[in-house]
């Protein structure tokens, strides 16, 4: 046989990827005295892929040229398409995050008396303004195709109430005078009920849908209910106050355990003694928190002067922080931190809920296997068997639903029980003997006076730290 019946040509590959954004030429060299590949026999390989645009006759050339052989040559790139911008908005007030808070001067001194609650706006101020999104650019594919560009996401101004949006929906304006504020999302303007008193018996209880300030004390047996933020420059005693928003109070709040303070957002107060309090975000006091029962989806904070926990239990998602923990007498001090009380309450709530609703399906599924049983075909059922029939199929499908949505939003909650990786207890000061810490599942005895230290959570252990 003589040489030239080996001769094989050179060839051209092409390779493009899933995207369509990119096209790589692989050069295959000649074999025996075939012809090398040449520019032709990459411009026919190309066409036979459908590739028409962004090809680059340089690489080809180059790659040609230099024999390349085997290796993946870019000859060809298309545009990937530019997203769209999403819509995004503009408060043009300060937010409840970025101003409620104990403001600190030059000096480093807190200043308790402007937490920044109350943010005052006119009828007519904007209030929002909204920045609207765009389709964004389509791109093009070595085919020569259109490749769409994802289009933003629009948003929707937070419209709630006594507030207006202008005729193309990108600003919201007041209506009224007031106090701006956001809940569930909406911003909304709330009027100001001032009371240059006392709540007790020449008021009655307090039921208002914006921000209450009380000039005097709220009295044993009375009730406060706000839809915004509650200030109260006095004391409260005895009572229950709750609120959408943060309840601030100048002086103290006591109560034999009959105190019921409740905000979504923060609570503020000068000391707590024998009351309960339940905030969304954080409890932050200035002077002690003594024998009470104390909930935070947040931080809780002691940080004036005595800056004493002692007796009680406090519950936080976050922190607990206090200079004096416990007493020299031993006091039972229970600390918890890590698991937010509230979702610890819903998930015990939706866990009975589960079970509940599970027993209410066993019936219904033994009442259903024992019409079967009966052997009665349905036709031949009088019209109120019937309906009871269909009661239970209707009652069957319903709690299956329901279930399923409880059982979700167990998994929600158990998945957020594992976070708690950032939760601490800081003791600036001393803990004492008979406080109880717990971080998660994991607990810590204290037995012992222990001084500047941090409690932390260390591969499933609570683990001391020094804070000097």
């Amino acid at each position: 046989m003589t040489e030239n019946q080996y001769s094989i040509d050179g060839k051209a590959n092409i390779i493009v990827e899933r995207d369509l954004l990119k096209a790589y030429l692989e050069v295959v060299p000649p074999a025996g005295g075939g012809n090398p590949c040449n520019m032709e026999m990459v411009k026919q390989a190309l066409a036979e892929k459908n590739i028409s645009y962004g090809i680059s006759e340089d690489s080809i050339k180059e790659a040609l040229e230099e024999e390349n052989w085997g290796y993946k040559i870019l000859v060809a790139e298309g545009k990937a398409p530019v997203n769209g911008r999403d819509a995004k908005l503009i408060y043009k007030f300060p937010l409840p995050s970025e101003r409620i808070g104990p403001k600190i001067d030059e000096k480093g001194k807190v200043n308790y008396h402007d937490l920044g609650l109350i943010y005052n706006v006119k009828m007519g101020e904007l209030l929002v303004e909204k920045i609207p999104g765009d389709d964004g650019i389509p791109g093009t594919s070595v085919l020569g195709t259109e490749i769409p560009a994802k289009k933003g996401k629009d948003i929707r101004l937070p419209r709630g109430s006594n507030t207006v949006a202008d005729e193309d929906e990108l600003n919201l304006y007041a209506t009224i005078d007031g106090h701006v504020t956001t809940v569930d999302n909406k911003v909304m303007v709330n009027p100001v009920l001032t009371i240059a008193g006392d709540v007790d018996y020449s008021t009655g209880d307090v039921d208002f849908v914006g921000n209450v300030s009380i000039s005097g004390n709220i009295n044993s047996g009375f009730k406060v209910n706000s839809g915004g933020d509650v200030e109260v420059r006095g004391f409260i005693e005895g009572a229950e106050v709750t609120a959408a928003g943060s309840i601030m109070v100048r002086g103290g709040i006591t109560g034999c355990m009959k105190t019921l303070i409740k905000a979504r957002d923060s609570i503020y107060a000068h000391f707590v003694e024998n009351s309960r309090l339940d905030a969304g975000r954080d409890v932050i006091v200035r002077e002690a928190i003594m024998q009470s029962f104390i909930k935070a989806g947040g931080n809780i904070k002691v940080s004036d002067r005595r800056a004493l926990i002692v007796g009680g239990t406090v519950q936080a998602g976050r922190e607990v922080e206090a200079k004096v923990i416990g007493s020299r007498l031993a006091t039972q001090t229970i600390v918890e931190v890590g698991v937010n009380p509230h979702l610890r309450d819903e998930y015990h709530t939706l866990t009975r809920e589960k079970d509940e609703k599970r027993k209410t399906m066993d019936i219904i599924n033994h009442n259903l296997q024992m019409f079967q049983r009966s052997g009665i075909s349905p036709e031949n059922l009088s019209e109120k068997r019937k309906i009871e029939l269909i009661k239970m199929l209707d009652s069957l499908k319903s709690l299956r639903q329901e279930l399923e949505q409880i059982t979700e939003r167990i998994i929600i909650i158990e998945n957020q029980f594992q976070k708690i990786q950032a939760a601490k207890v800081r003791v600036l000061e001393t803990v004492y003997p008979g406080v109880r810490i717990s971080i998660g599942q994991s607990i810590y005895i204290v037995n012992d006076p222990i001084r500047y230290s941090e409690f932390i959570l260390d591969q499933g252990e609570v683990r001391l730290t020094s804070l000097r």
